[in-house]
């Protein structure tokens, strides 16, 4: 295991920064709705969402941290996104997730996620020796305003 974890540690620090392409847009964001099943009207509904004080639709809270449309990319024969841009390996799992949201993504929010690895550790789970990467993304909006943090834990086992 110690050369996974050698190699992983390498990644502490390392920082990428992506800007999207385009804007978040009504499409997405419905599209994101109806694909979780969360029919809330202020994700669907521009007068009803400015009747409650926002000046269009939102988002729902974890399309800007679940998705990877920030990201002008192809994606790879593993189903991944090539140049994510962080060195590590390929074959992680999502450990798990806490989620900051501070104010709504808009439809025309163009947004910049600045993602860095923050930890590298190794513990004993039940079926052996696991290594943890703990990855912190920020995203922004175009006016520099911090709208969403996603701490992500993602875990490696030797050989996979």
């Amino acid at each position: 295991m110690s050369d996974l974890l050698d190699s992983l540690k390498k990644t502490v620090g390392q920082e990428v920064v992506f800007h999207a392409p385009e804007e978040m847009g009504k499409p997405s964001i419905r599209q994101y709705a109806l694909a979780v099943g969360d029919f809330n009207p202020l994700y669907l509904d521009t007068e009803f969402a400015k009747t409650r004080g926002l000046r269009d639709v939102m988002a729902p809270p974890t399309l800007v941290c679940d998705t990877w449309q920030y990201i002008d990319s192809d994606i790879d024969d593993k189903g991944g996104l090539v140049g994510r841009g962080l060195a590590g390996e390929s074959n992680g799992l999502r450990a798990g997730n806490e989620y900051e949201f501070f104010q709504p993504v808009y439809p025309d929010d163009v947004i910049t996620a600045h993602w860095k690895v923050k930890d590298v550790y190794e513990s004993e789970g039940r079926s052996g020796s696991l290594v943890f990467q703990v990855l912190e993304a920020n995203f922004y909006n175009q006016r520099g305003e911090l709208l969403a943090r996603n701490t992500e834990t993602m875990f490696y086992r030797a050989g996979e």
